[in-house]
């Protein structure tokens, strides 16, 4: 039996939706499969609020953006325990959500260094595609040795 170790970047969108359906359907209930959920966030910005009074006003959006990103890392958790709902072994599903350091192409090339299948999902709107192309394409043509499967 072959062994899968499926990379699923995430992004909260209708296609990720599409992308995690196609992972359920074509790999949940073989043995020894893993899924690694991957989220890189922009990271929030530091800001000295003694600084000035003007920076202590900013403090509710930055509560606001914290709470925004605690909501999320709870959504991609949610994600795994759907896997796991559908046939994915508990232990081997894992959730990674953690501070984009570099461009999201650049974040998820460096994870797949640890599998051997990408799950991607790629719209067809005309405003989105201009700017996910890039990611999507920077992606695909840095990798070699790996079964990339996109959900449409």
């Amino acid at each position: 039996m072959a062994t899968f170790r499926i990379l699923l970047p995430y992004n909260y969108s209708p296609n990720d939706q599409k992308a995690i359906r196609f992972a359920i359907d074509a790999f949940a209930g073989h043995g020894d499969t893993s899924v690694t959920l991957f989220h890189a966030y922009t990271p929030l910005p530091e800001i000295d609020v003694t600084a000035s009074p003007e920076n202590v006003k900013m403090r509710s959006g930055m509560t606001y953006l914290v709470t925004e990103l605690k909501e999320k890392e709870a959504a991609l958790k949610a994600v795994g325990d759907l896997l796991v709902e559908n046939g994915f072994d508990p232990d081997a599903v894992t959730c990674v959500f953690k501070k984009r350091v570099k461009s999201a192409a650049e974040e998820i090339v460096e994870r797949v260094a640890g599998a051997n299948v990408l799950v991607l999902s790629r719209g067809a709107g005309k405003v989105t595609h201009f700017f996910t192309r890039s990611i999507y394409a920077r992606v695909v043509t840095a990798l070699r040795g790996v079964t990339i499967c996109v959900a449409t």
